[in-house]
């Protein structure tokens, strides 16, 4: 098992800190008598660093305490605030201890100055402050980088997205289809033509939304699903249905946009249809806040080459990167459930 390190940058920090203190601190507390013979400064820099390591693990066990207690990088400072008293307590009984072990395992003939005590207390609070706050520097580097590149990884799985809502705007094959039903509808029932055009308007306009918003509500989604779901169903008639069955009370909840578009988009195209063996869509909510997408599985060969899968491979990426809960996604040879984890609260913003 690997062992936890505080910042990426921390074995790097022990190692090049490390040396000089364990020097720095035996002259101090021996002053010169410790340089006076390679015997002398070996036999008391090993037995120093052995105390002085042990003590540190001990202090980076503190310090991964208090990050766990303050954990996000808004607490940079409070973090600080609560460490360095912390260490300066234990520096004191790090430098009483390393002075008791000299005393009880005199390996060299110098005598400890004691009078030097204090600069000794005052040169290992220093170098602890200077360690801990090259690691916490480190530590925010790192986030802050980290936050970035996800940052425009999200911007461009949004702008990937919008590419992809619009190539679905676009495709001949779907514009065909809506065009071909609304001309006959035209010629046998006005009526039903006029309801059709304003239903594929409403398609079209939430399609090429031109905010910028990463999360809409699952209201506005589901207006966009039934509006979908009646133009599919103008072509297919009997042989696509579709059940919407979502309380009032998780209509509030955030998803994002676009997000039933990609996976009705890919139910359709995927799958084949007829009177005799429709293609069933419900879409549900569960108990731990999930929105479920169900569809029974009549798997049809594509011959054109437009990837359907790469709509749903860009939504769970999305996911990923807002990091909320994982899509959960299980099939078998009768039916495929999609399962969507709704946001309760709309707080991202970039």
């Amino acid at each position: 098992m690997a062992l936890r390190k505080y910042s990426k940058a921390e074995p790097l920090i022990f190692l090049w800190l490390m040396l000089p203190f364990v020097i720095g601190i035996n002259a101090i507390i021996f002053g010169r008598c410790v340089f006076t013979s390679f015997r002398i400064f070996f036999s008391s820099f090993a037995l120093s660093a052995c105390f002085l390591f042990f003590s540190y693990l001990c202090f980076r066990g503190v310090a991964f305490l208090i990050r766990d207690r303050f954990p996000s990088n808004g607490d940079l400072f409070r973090r600080i605030a609560v460490m360095l008293p912390v260490f300066m307590f234990m520096n004191i009984l790090m430098i009483t201890g390393l002075y008791a072990l000299h005393n009880i395992f005199p390996v060299v003939s110098c005598t400890l100055i004691v009078s030097n005590v204090w600069w000794a207390f005052l040169f290992a609070t220093i170098s602890s402050t200077v360690i801990t706050l090259l690691n916490e520097a480190v530590v925010n580097w790192n986030s802050w980088k980290r936050s970035i590149t996800e940052t425009e990884q999200l911007k461009n799985a949004y702008k990937k997205t919008k590419l992809l809502g619009l190539k679905g705007q676009v495709n001949p094959h779907f514009l065909f289809n809506c065009f071909n039903s609304l001309s006959s509808l035209i010629s046998e029932n006005e009526d039903a033509a006029e309801k059709f055009l304003n239903e594929m308007t409403k398609v079209h306009r939430y399609m090429l939304r031109s905010d910028e918003e990463l999360l809409v509500t699952l209201e506005e989604e589901l207006k966009f699903a039934l509006s979908y779901l009646y133009l599919i169903k103008a072509r297919f008639g009997n042989a696509i249905s579709a059940n919407i069955e979502i309380p009032a009370s998780r209509r509030k909840y955030h998803l994002p946009p676009l997000s039933l578009h990609v996976i009705l988009e890919n139910i359709i195209y995927s799958n084949s249809a007829s009177n005799e063996a429709p293609l069933k869509i419900d879409i549900l909510t569960t108990d731990e806040n999930y929105l479920t997408i169900t569809n029974s599985v009549h798997p049809r060969i594509r011959k054109d080459i437009i990837d359907y899968e790469e709509g749903l491979d860009n939504l769970l990426n999305k996911y990923r990167l807002l990091e909320e809960n994982k899509v959960i996604i299980s099939e078998n040879e009768h039916q495929r459930i999609i399962s969507l984890p709704l946001i309760k609260e709309k707080e991202i913003i970039l």
